[in-house]
């Protein structure tokens, strides 16, 4: 599959399995969603950091069918020159969305904690 049609469709993808958790329809487990310690350690940081990094995925997979639909019309990058690219946009995007939902959701965790603490 060439990457002018492959990338718009992963951009499609990721904004689609981003949907559910936006919505907070993925309940906990160990397969899909933001997986880390402190989603796990509460269920209601499962569903709120879930649903930030869900919202941040959908952008992240629209940014990318937008810039793989628009780059090929702005400018004339070999095949590799586009996927890489795309690949860096991709890479990036994702590092951030990991980190920030990582942020979110100790930080979310920490003030329930805290809450706890002081009911």
């Amino acid at each position: 599959m060439p990457p002018q049609l492959l990338v718009p469709v992963l951009g499609l993808l990721l904004a689609a399995l981003g949907w559910p958790m936006a919505t907070r329809r993925v309940r906990p487990n160990r397969w899909y969603g933001l997986r880390i310690p402190a989603t796990f350690a509460d269920e209601r940081v499962w569903y709120e950091a879930n649903a930030v990094a869900g919202r941040d995925m959908m952008v992240l997979g629209a940014v990318l069918a937008l810039c793989a639909l628009i780059l090929p019309r702005l400018t004339r990058l070999p095949d590799r020159g586009y996927a890489g690219v795309c690949a860096g946009l991709l890479g990036i995007g994702s590092l951030i969305l990991v980190v920030r939902g990582w942020r979110i959701a100790n930080r979310l965790l920490r003030e329930r904690r805290g809450s706890a603490g002081a009911a």
